[in-house]
């Protein structure tokens, strides 16, 4: 499946709300187990001096006052009211002395408390007591989750803001960027492309836009050279053409010729009609490319369409195809050039007679979509291969072999739409037939 290219601003957005959304995870999680082990080590700190605390006061009152105070002669204990401290004392019979920190549980009057506990074993007049002093480490689990829970909705408003700060700054650097590109896709022709530099202190959008300007130049200036040279030796051709044709027909008419010599003259003259036809198709795209044409008629589309129909009604009859014409009740108008939209659709209609089999059928519909005049051409003929649709209104390619065809007439179409500002769609499929929509906006 193919994926839709992301523009670069909303890419850099995705990858920044990505980072701080990671940043989120790790930090949600990072800073409350720092917090832990900080609280920790802080809690072993105390559980420390807490026992060498005892350790004098062991040394200086003796053990033995510790298990008077707790009613037994092997054990002492003591809680402080919200059980969140503890000390114990004990007579063990492990000889081994160590000290050491480790986590307990313990349930007390019902209650469950997760305490650090520092143990130790002392020797005091042969025997061997067992210290514990406990501190709760529920209150540090309260303050982890209390941390975590904080640090969440923190980054969450922090990440919002940031993305949505880092959102207006990057459409702010990058609209010189989007102008650029506007400005490109605006531009159908190299001489109406917008020069005026656009305002920016980004230097690698002013280096873009400088080698843009340089290339629309070159773009320009090879396709005025183009324009001139076409028109000027179509003009040129017209002259000889129309020499070499007058004197054929002279010699026609004054020369005792036989059967076959005639045909090879009137050959040469069908083939000087093409060629005369193939230089006024140049002539007439010169022109177009120097807007010698106004677009200021009021073009009754109904009337024009209807036309086809007679202008057309000699090939019908030949061929045998069926001409089918559907038109709006209401009269549609739209201003333009009434000489070339009646070239326009008349190349289009002739195309269809063209490459549309005897007994074939072509239609010519006129609709209003959302008061937008849509003229649909369409034929079932021979149609067009999936992989020659790009290149259909391409000068001089043919697709099909004729012996009137030099591959100007759909780009004549193309140029007339371009110049009226229409929009133009092909959708064809081999044997199926072929159908142009062009949308007169």
């Amino acid at each position: 499946m193919l994926i839709k290219p992301i523009k670069l601003k909303n890419k850099i957005s995705i990858i920044n709300a990505l980072t701080k959304v990671l940043i989120i995870v790790i930090s949600v999680f990072l800073i409350p187990w720092i917090v832990n082990r900080v609280s920790i080590k802080d809690l072993d700190n105390q559980l420390i001096e807490n026992l060498d605390k005892t350790y004098s006061l062991v040394e200086q009152y003796g053990i033995e006052e510790f298990i008077k105070q707790g009613g037994d002669q092997q054990a002492f204990g003591s809680y402080n009211i919200f059980k969140e401290e503890y000390i114990s004392i004990e007579k063990v019979t492990d000889t081994t002395l160590y000290e050491e920190i480790d986590y307990s549980r313990r349930t007390i009057e019902g209650e469950t408390f997760d305490y650090r506990v520092i143990s130790a074993t002392i020797e005091s007049q042969g025997s061997y007591y067992l210290i514990e002093i406990g501190k709760s480490i529920n209150s540090i689990l309260a303050f982890q989750r209390l941390i975590r829970k904080f640090t969440f909705y923190f980054l969450l408003v922090l990440m919002a803001v940031t993305i949505l700060f880092e959102l207006a700054i990057t459409q702010y650097l990058l609209r010189p960027f989007g102008k650029i590109i506007e400005r490109l896709k605006s531009s159908n022709h190299p001489k109406n492309f917008n020069y005026t530099p656009v305002k920016t202190s980004t230097a690698d959008f002013k280096d873009l836009e400088e080698n843009i300007h340089g290339l629309m130049r070159k773009i320009e200036s090879a396709f005025n050279e183009e324009r001139d040279y076409i028109s000027n030796i179509s003009h040129e051709l017209l002259t000889p053409i129309s020499i070499i044709k007058t004197k054929l027909d002279n010699f026609l008419n004054t020369t005792e010729l036989t059967d076959e010599e005639t045909e090879k003259i009137i050959e040469s003259k069908v083939t000087l009609g093409r060629l005369t036809k193939m230089v006024r198709t140049l002539l007439l795209l010169s022109r177009i490319d120097n807007e010698e044409y106004l677009l200021a008629d009021r073009v009754n589309l109904n009337e024009l369409l209807a036309g086809l129909g007679t202008d057309f009604q000699e090939h019908f009859e030949q061929k045998n195809q069926e001409f089918e014409l559907k038109l709006p009740d209401q009269q549609v108008e739209i201003q333009g050039n009434r000489e070339l939209l009646h070239i326009l659709f008349f190349n289009l209609a002739n195309n269809a007679i063209k490459y549309t089999p005897d007994g074939g059928r072509i239609s010519v519909h006129l609709n209003l979509e959302k008061d937008i005049p849509v003229v649909v051409i369409q034929d079932n003929g021979i149609g067009i291969e999936e992989k020659n649709l790009p290149f259909i209104f391409t000068r001089f390619k043919k697709f099909q072999e004729s012996g009137n065809n030099f591959g100007l007439g759909l780009a004549l179409v193309k140029k007339i739409c371009d110049y009226q500002h229409f929009s133009i769609e092909v959708y064809s499929k081999p044997m199926e037939g072929t159908r142009f929509v062009i949308r007169c906006k």
